[in-house]
């Protein structure tokens, strides 16, 4: 970076472009004293607040005479407020440059004052901008300069000032279009100026401020904290000493004093039509938008409903006590979140014309005359989980026992749609099975009450993953009739807390169907040879830790050294939507070459191919309802390595299987699904690395374990004998 600093005669055609931020400060001192002190340069100034509100001025003029597109509209709102200022004043850089300015002058109203000329600023250098620097190089680490986080996380340079010359078309281009609000204008203008160079005005009279100030008769000061209803603070909000103080300093307080008019009213927050405040909330939504959003002010109603359905979930994510409260807000805490969404207007200060968030609900009709001998099968058909293909699974089942059944979808989830044959959602019969939670129960009856009314038997086919079954899912017996459970862990432990008949319905687990991809058919396999891959697949939707990949990780990290051979493959999906726990994963992967994470909703044939592909399926979880990918990976004849504890012991053995040993421990990183007083598996690592060693090393186990697990899926119930034991249950009810 260039530096530049002195006073230089200044020749061609300067514009000075006074940024007006919402509120109350007036552009007409600054605007005075640029006229006496730079009679040649052209002043004007630029309105970044409510359009509608923007004062009339004294002996200046708007910038964009009155004119206000969408685009503009949406800046003024996009990111935090400075965000939308250094957007406003780009654009207007870009035009003035265009119509032959030589140099552009950005100044911001409120912050910045100018005492004396600042021809050493708008000197032309070596590069079309200039910037100042926040600090001087040098300063003692005293604990009151800016440290260099301090510096790393507000940028090197004032975003009060800048200049930009008749050649900084593509320095402007690219802070156009990097200006989105997602990153702090500060760390903008640092990039700006490693890809592009600038000068740095060293002028030690040039932008005095609370980090410093010297000797020298100040020219611009840059205060953007100062609020002259408290002239003894140069930051009336600073959490610690300053730097630069006033108090006890005559000379700057007079220069203060003479600032003052300059630096005269307040930001104040923006309104929307009808009253709308514009908090960092509304400024996440449009920030993260991909597409222009209805303009807030010439589409107000537009731009409401735009932002109603997103403006709770950036909230949620926002605020870590929401987190706390809610952790799935979508799906198991969903009612819950509504309920304090519509508290919040009177408990939180939540805009008030913003919507609560409703889910979404597919109407059902109920025939007029309901039939016996059949069931209403309810679930997440159109959804790709677990929950999804089990009650996929059962629909197939009762198709090939020729039982007469109607399919419901709910769609109270956040998993992703799948391709689905179209759900009548008919409630035709007086028996419903429902493969939905316990948790999930109260707000099915919430979202199909014609369902509730009309069926004579409620039947839940309920899934957990622990031994314990909590009050709130314990609760929800009082829906059902009684309760099906797809393996004999799940069975015993609603059958230990329930007053209705809990039976085991086995679910029917076919042999898949794979695409023909093989393993160099996967980018992130495509480099791996003949090596030995291991595989863990999870969803991050079902609890990361209850997957346990940390554990998968680790145990290949003591079996393997980084150049032995063997890879081992994480496979996720929904990692976008639980993203913390995916960077978990990413931290535990990190430095390992031979550690590879994967997060994508494949199709279901493309997931089966990969898991043929592979040399062995792990599975550390920590409690299983019933490990189906597990039962799928032994129909494909791919080895297993997994916990002994939970629902994958209805099929796993030792025969068929390399099963780890475990011991009991509470929960911890349930993300408030499965109480911390409640106990699930911890696997035993060093176990499970030899185990994979084994595997790596031992051709004929391998083929041992893949026969007797394909032989063991053989001898499981069919989709034709689960079928036949539902049609049983509903005629006879044993």
């Amino acid at each position: 970076m260039q530096s530049i600093s002195g006073a230089a005669a200044m020749t061609g055609h300067v514009a000075a472009v006074l940024v007006v931020p919402h509120g109350t400060h007036r552009p007409e001192p600054l605007a005075e004293a640029l006229h006496t002190l730079h009679p040649t340069w052209e002043v004007g100034a630029l309105w970044c607040g409510d359009p509608q509100l923007r004062p009339r001025l004294d002996g200046v003029d708007w910038l964009d005479n009155g004119k206000i597109d969408t685009a503009a509209e949406i800046a003024i709102v996009s990111g935090d407020a400075l965000v939308g200022e250094w957007k406003r004043a780009i654009e207007a850089t870009a035009r003035l440059l265009a119509n032959g300015v030589d140099r552009v002058v950005l100044l911001w109203v409120g912050a910045v004052a100018v005492l004396s000329g600042i021809e050493a600023f708008v000197e032309p250098g070596s590069y079309a901008m200039t910037l100042v620097p926040r600090a001087i190089e040098g300063l003692p680490d005293d604990g009151l300069s800016p440290t260099e986080a301090d510096l790393v996380a507000t940028g090197l340079h004032s975003t009060s000032v800048a200049v930009f010359g008749s050649d900084a078309a593509d320095a402007v281009t690219w802070l156009a279009a990097h200006l989105t609000g997602l990153v702090d204008v500060g760390q903008l203008l640092s990039r700006a100026a490693q890809l592009f160079g600038a000068n740095r005005c060293d002028d030690e009279s040039i932008g005095v401020g609370r980090w410093r100030w010297s000797r020298v008769e100040p020219a611009l000061l840059d205060v953007d904290g100062y609020d002259t209803r408290s002239p003894w603070a140069l930051d009336a909000e600073a959490q610690r000493p300053l730097r630069v103080e006033l108090l006890g300093h005559p000379t700057r307080q007079q220069a203060m004093t003479r600032a003052a008019p300059q630096l005269a009213g307040e930001r104040t927050s923006v309104c929307l039509p009808g009253g709308l405040v514009v908090d960092s909330v509304v400024r996440q939504v449009v920030a993260e938008s991909e597409s222009l959003p209805p303009g807030p002010w010439s589409a107000a109603a537009e731009f409401r409903e735009w932002l109603a359905p997103r403006y709770w979930r950036a909230l949620h994510e926002q605020r870590r006590d929401l987190w706390t409260a809610f952790p799935d807000p979508e799906q198991r805490s969903a009612t819950a979140f509504q309920r304090w969404c519509r508290r919040a207007f009177s408990v939180d200060e939540v805009p008030l014309l913003i919507k609560v968030p409703e889910i979404e609900r597919a109407p059902v009709v109920v025939a007029d005359k309901l039939r016996g001998g059949g069931l209403n099968l309810v679930g997440y058909f159109t959804r790709q989980s677990g929950l999804g293909d089990v009650v996929r699974r059962l629909r197939d089942a009762v198709d090939q026992a020729g039982v007469a059944h109607s399919a419901v979808a709910t769609q109270r989830t956040a998993s992703p749609t799948h391709d689905s044959d179209v759900i009548g959602n008919r409630v035709e019969f007086t028996n419903s099975v429902c493969v939905v939670t316990a948790d999930q129960f109260p707000f099915l009856a919430a979202d199909f009450p014609q369902l509730f009314a009309a069926t004579q038997r409620m039947i839940g086919y309920w899934f957990w993953e622990l031994e314990h079954v909590p009050l709130h899912m314990r609760q929800s017996i009082a829906l059902v009739d009684e309760i099906w459970a797809g393996s004999r862990f799940v069975t015993d432990a609603f059958a230990a807390v329930s007053s209705v008949p809990v039976r085991h319905v086995p679910i029917p687990v076919g042999e898949p169907r794979r695409s023909g991809c093989g393993r160099s058919d996967f980018a992130v396999l495509a480099d791996v040879g003949k090596r030995p891959i291991f595989l863990t697949v999870l969803d991050h939707l079902s609890v990361t830790e209850r997957k346990n990949p940390i554990g998968v990780i680790d145990a290949f990290c003591r079996a393997f050294t980084p150049d032995e051979g063997p890879v081992l493959l994480i496979k996720t999906m929904n990692g976008h939507q639980r993203w913390p726990n995916h960077l978990r994963v990413l931290a535990a992967a990190n430095g390992r070459a031979d550690v590879r994470v994967w997060d994508e909703a494949l199709d279901r044939t493309d997931q089966m191919a990969l898991m043929a592909a592979v040399d062995c399926v792990v599975s550390l979880h920590r409690s299983e309802g019933l490990g189906l990918h597990l039962a799928e990976a032994m129909w494909l004849r791919t080895p297993t390595i997994a916990t002994r504890y939970s629902g994958n012991l209805d099929f796993m053995n030792d025969d068929n299987s390399l099963l780890i040993d475990a011991v009991l421990v509470n929960v911890d990183h349930g993300e408030g699904v499965y109480p911390p007083t409640a106990r699930w598996a911890d696997p035993d690592i060093d176990q499970a690395a030899a185990a994979m060693r084994r595997i790596a090393g031992d051709p004929a186990l391998c083929a041992r374990l893949a026969k007797a697990g394909r032989r063991t899926m053989e001898q499981q119930p069919s989709l034709a004998d689960t079928g036949r034991l539902i049609s049983q249950l509903l005629l006879g009810g044993k």
